[in-house]
């Protein structure tokens, strides 16, 4: 639903341990590559009727959102509206390593500077004039230079100036040169050369040492406060400072099981069409209830367990799109077993992505080819499947023959049976998944993949945790698999040294590749997109030949909502200003 306002990637938790998130409605929405048992009928911007079957949802177009679309004059002054949500906090800080999720992206764009619009595909960047008057990219003396305008009424809340300070906020707790600073990303920050007053007060140069493209996805504003680093790093726990944010909304209130938004009076745009915003931090099942029961006004509306909840729900609608984020299970190479690269080669090759997807979507009209690729969606130009061969050869193949292969490339590493399982040197082929959240299809998946691997020879142990603890799990290391989507970026090309790096705080795998790290490095100075994206392509395959990380699906985004929300739903990689926002008047 909500897009970021820098283009870094973000990530959810998956339900139980694979799919598309359950507890929130819409968290991260896009495409996929495939057919499906639908009725061949096209979806209206504003959805079908939740009363229609499962399987005879028409199927989403390419590029197309659903979020019924409306002009301002078309929505109502006034109400509210209620959300499902699956963590809030405890670190509010965005843009820090810790507080790097979609969830907490999704609270950012009530209440943060959205500098830049992005178009449903991602193709095209523009600015917000609420903040940016103008944005001219030029070459001096072969170095990339922007010059941005502000718009003068941009303050942040407490009256400080949206000016060079606080661009020199953003890079410099980006760049990744002051290991003070934990940003989740430093991709493109890092090539920012200077931050400089242009020819007036609300006028900043930025030029970068090396081109990045495109620049304005490396270009944000922080309010000068972060500039010590114990406030970034720690100043953000259990604290969304309104004092440091510029945006349409404030919290008005807030713990771990809520957060309420409130129209911000010291915001100069377009006034909210809604006079107050709520998520509620739920499990999956609890936000199915919550729809019913009239408690919020929309859901997550992927899976058949969610979508059979609402068939009878006249006063409803479900809208669906194609994902804008991509599910993988990310298996830890410092911990035991999984520190062998034949047991996650095993392990990859055992894997069935269409049982995940039989799974997932049983009695929903959706289908999709495998998924080969966690920086690149299936549904954008230049897309590849970029598996290593030894497990892309597996397409198609039965669950019996992944398992033989996987059988074999464990025998020929020296790895022998003792028991169900395969051994090595005293050390069982066996981790952990860590899953969250109590969706019945999420453990229907978890089931699922520990069978897959049983069936190879590898022992999987399923750990439960509720689905607020998942950053906190994922930030500890402590995990040896876990299911991880990865959403919200416009141009991902340019952020898989992020999910990749050798030292990147969000490869989350501890796995690297200099060859790898060397190609994702030279993506963003490449100032052809089409090679860009061939460049990225390349890296992939190389950081995947450490089977490290197994890329799942990328699923539909769906959500059931009440009839006459408007400028809400499935957005691709949309900007949506929540100000606009709301409920459309009636005809």
């Amino acid at each position: 639903m909500d897009t970021n306002n820098i283009s870094r990637r973000a990530f959810v938790a998956l339900a139980g341990s694979a799919g598309a998130a359950a507890a929130g409605a819409g968290l991260v929405g896009c495409n996929a590559a495939g057919g499906g048992n639908g009725s061949g009928n096209s979806e209206s911007s504003a959805g079908v009727p939740a009363t229609t079957p499962a399987d005879k949802l028409p199927l989403p177009e390419k590029g197309k959102v659903y979020i019924n679309e409306q002009p301002r004059d078309n929505i109502k002054d006034g109400g509210t509206l209620t959300l499902a949500i699956s963590e809030i906090g405890p670190d509010w800080n965005k843009t820090s390593v810790n507080g790097n999720t979609a969830y907490m992206s999704t609270l950012w764009n009530k209440m943060a500077p959205l500098l830049w619009l992005w178009s449903p595909d991602g193709s095209e960047i523009k600015p917000n004039p609420d903040y940016v008057e103008s944005c001219d990219v030029s070459e001096e003396s072969g170095k990339e230079v922007v010059t941005i305008k502000m718009n003068p009424k941009a303050v942040f809340n407490d009256g400080t100036p949206m000016d060079v300070e606080a661009f020199k906020t953003a890079w410099m707790t980006g760049n990744g040169k002051d290991e003070r600073f934990t940003p989740a990303s430093t991709d493109g920050v890092e090539l920012i050369e200077s931050v400089e007053k242009g020819a007036g007060d609300h006028e900043v140069v930025i030029t970068f040492s090396t081109p990045a493209y495109p620049p304005q996805a490396f270009i944000d504003v922080m309010h000068p406060a972060n500039q010590d680093p114990e406030v970034y790093t720690k100043g953000w726990v259990n604290n969304p400072h309104n004092e440091w944010q510029a945006g349409p909304f404030v919290v008005d209130s807030f713990d771990d099981a809520h957060v309420t938004f409130k129209p911000n009076p010291q915001w100069w745009g377009d006034s909210p069409k809604l006079d107050e915003v709520t998520y509620k931090q739920m499990d999956a099942q609890a936000t199915i209830n919550a729809f019913k029961n009239g408690e919020t006004d929309a859901a997550a509306a992927a899976y058949l367990e969610q979508l059979q909840n609402y068939s009878t729900m006249e006063d409803a609608e479900i809208r669906r799109a194609f994902a804008d984020s991509l599910a993988c299970y990310e298996l830890n190479t410092t911990r035991g077993a999984l520190q062998d690269i034949v047991v996650r080669k095993a392990f990859c090759q055992c894997f069935d992505p269409k049982i995940d997807l039989s799974i997932s979507y049983k009695g929903v009209s959706w289908d999709e080819d495998r998924l080969g690729s966690i920086v690149m969606y299936p549904w954008q130009a230049g897309y590849e499947n970029n598996l290593p061969d030894d497990v892309k050869k597996l397409d198609g193949a039965s669950s019996e023959d992944r398992a033989k292969a996987a059988r074999k490339t464990l025998e020929d590493a020296g790895y022998a049976l003792d028991g169900d399982y395969y051994a090595k040197d005293g050390v069982q082929a066996a981790f952990s998944l860590d899953s969250f959240g109590d969706s019945a299809t999420g453990k229907s998946l978890d089931a699922a993949v520990q069978k897959m691997a049983k069936d190879a020879g590898i022992k999987i142990d399923i750990k439960t945790h509720p689905a607020s603890d998942f950053s906190k799990v994922v930030n500890s290391g402590d995990f040896d698999m876990i299911g991880i989507r990865w959403g919200g970026s416009p141009t991902g090309y340019d952020f898989g040294y992020q999910l990749y790096g050798s030292d990147s705080p969000s490869n989350f795998t501890h796995a690297g590749s200099p060859e790898a790290d060397k190609l994702f490095n030279q993506v963003l100075g490449e100032s052809d997109n089409k090679k860009q994206v061939e460049l990225c392509n390349e890296a992939e395959k190389k950081a995947l030949e450490l089977y490290a990380i197994v890329p799942n699906q990328n699923g539909p985004d769906g959500v059931v909502v009440k009839k006459g929300l408007a400028n809400y739903g499935p957005c691709l990689l949309q900007t949506l200003l929540p100000q606009n926002i709301g409920w459309q008047k009636e005809n």
